[in-house]
């Protein structure tokens, strides 16, 4: 099984990485290793997950607030764009 980052979520988390990064030294380092680990346990645990619109689930990473939406694939685990926004609506077109 494999975890895969959709293009969309990537360039999503390369903000707050950059952001944290810029107000104390290593700490965009470590959001991008809690954002890695988050998906690792969604690849691990994909049911654990708290349900979603479409068929997603979502998962808090530990220690920041990073909060990622995902679904299952037939390889694994597809992460979708990690954002502040929890509206349906915005996930929604996201998912397609």
């Amino acid at each position: 099984m494999q975890t895969r980052f959709t293009k969309q979520a990537r360039s999503e988390l390369l903000g707050p990485t950059a952001c944290d990064e810029a107000v104390e030294k290593g700490l965009g380092g470590r959001f991008r290793s809690e954002a890695q680990a988050a998906a690792q346990r969604a690849k691990a645990y994909p049911l654990h997950g708290k349900p979603w619109a479409a068929g997603a689930r979502s998962r808090l990473a530990t220690g920041c607030s990073l909060w990622l939406l995902y679904t299952r694939a037939a390889y694994g685990v597809r992460i979708h764009v990690p954002a502040d926004s929890r509206l349906t609506e915005y996930w929604l077109i996201r998912l397609a």
